[in-house]
C-alpha cells in the first residue's frame, strides 16, 4: 500500500479491492470529467433527497457518493503518477538500448576483419550475430568484452578502440538494470490502473443507482431530470451533429 492510497479508509479500499477483474467495468468517459459530473450530481440529488428517499435513495448514500468519488480521485492521481514514471522508464531504457545495438553492431564488424584469419573466432562471433532480442544483447555486449579482452594482440593489429569493451561492458550492465526497472514499472502500472478501474466500477454502480432514480423520480420534470443526465454525453452528441 503506498503513501497515497492510505489517504482511503480501509474499509472503502477493502470494499475497492474486493470486486473482481471480471466485474470491473472500463470508463468510457475520462476520469476527470467523469468525477467533476459525479460531484454535481451528488450535490443536484442532495436538493431533492425529501422526493429520491421516497424510491431507497437518502443522504448516506450521498455521502457515500462522494468518499467513493474521493477515493477514485486519489487512485487516479496516484496512477497518472505511475504512468509517467513508466514512461520516463521507457524512454531511458529505449534510448540505452539503440546505443547498444550500435554498439554491438560495430564491435562484431570490428572483430569480423581482425579474427578473419581465426576460423574458432569467427564461428563464435556468427553465433553472435544469430542471437536476437534484448536478453541476447545484454550477455553479447558482456561476451564480446570477454572475447576482445582475450584476443587484444589481434585487435591491436588494426588499431582497435579499446573503449568500445569498456562501453559494452558498463552497456551491459546499464541495460540489464533498466529493464528490470521498466518491467516493475510496467506491473506497478498495470497494477494501480486496476485498482483505478475498480473504484471507478465502485462508484458507477452507486451513482447509476442514484441517476437512475433521479430520472424516474423526476421523470415528468424536465428542470429537475436535466440533472440526472450525463453531460458529456449530450455534448458529445451535440458536437457532432455540428
Amino acid at each position: 500500500m503506498t503513501a497515497i492510497t492510505n489517504n482511503i479508509r480501509e474499509e472503502l479500499l477493502d470494499k475497492i479491492q474486493s470486486i473482481s477483474d471480471e466485474q470491473i467495468i472500463v470508463p468510457t468517459i475520462p476520469i476527470a470529467i467523469y468525477l467533476q459530473e459525479a460531484e454535481n450530481l451528488a450535490v443536484w440529488a442532495k436538493d431533492d433527497i425529501d422526493q429520491l428517499s421516497k424510491v431507497g435513495i437518502n443522504i448516506s448514500h450521498i455521502e457515500d457518493v462522494k468518499e467513493r468519488i474521493e477515493a477514485c480521485r486519489v487512485l487516479q492521481t496516484e496512477w497518472i503518477n505511475i504512468k509517467n514514471c513508466t514512461s520516463d522508464a521507457k524512454i531511458k531504457w529505449q534510448k540505452e538500448c539503440k546505443g547498444g545495438y550500435a554498439l554491438h553492431k560495430e564491435i562484431l564488424h570490428d572483430f569480423n576483419f581482425a579474427f578473419r584469419n581465426h576460423e574458432d573466432l569467427i564461428k563464435l562471433i556468427k553465433r553472435i550475430k544469430l542471437d536476437h532480442g534484448f536478453a541476447s544483447l545484454v550477455q553479447n555486449l558482456a561476451n564480446l568484452e570477454k572475447i576482445g579482452e582475450s584476443n587484444k594482440q589481434l585487435l591491436e593489429k588494426i588499431h582497435f578502440n579499446f573503449n568500445k569493451l569498456d562501453k559494452a561492458l558498463h552497456l551491459s550492465e546499464i541495460l540489464f538494470f533498466l529493464r528490470n526497472n521498466y518491467k516493475s514499472s510496467e506491473e506497478n502500472k498495470h497494477k494501480q490502473k486496476v485498482l483505478r478501474d475498480k473504484s471507478y466500477t465502485y462508484l458507477k454502480l452507486l451513482l447509476d443507482e442514484v441517476r437512475l432514480s433521479g430520472k424516474y423520480v423526476f421523470s415528468g420534470n424536465k428542470e429537475r431530470l436535466q440533472g440526472y443526465k450525463v453531460n458529456y454525453f449530450i455534448q458529445k452528441r451535440a458536437s457532432q451533429k455540428e
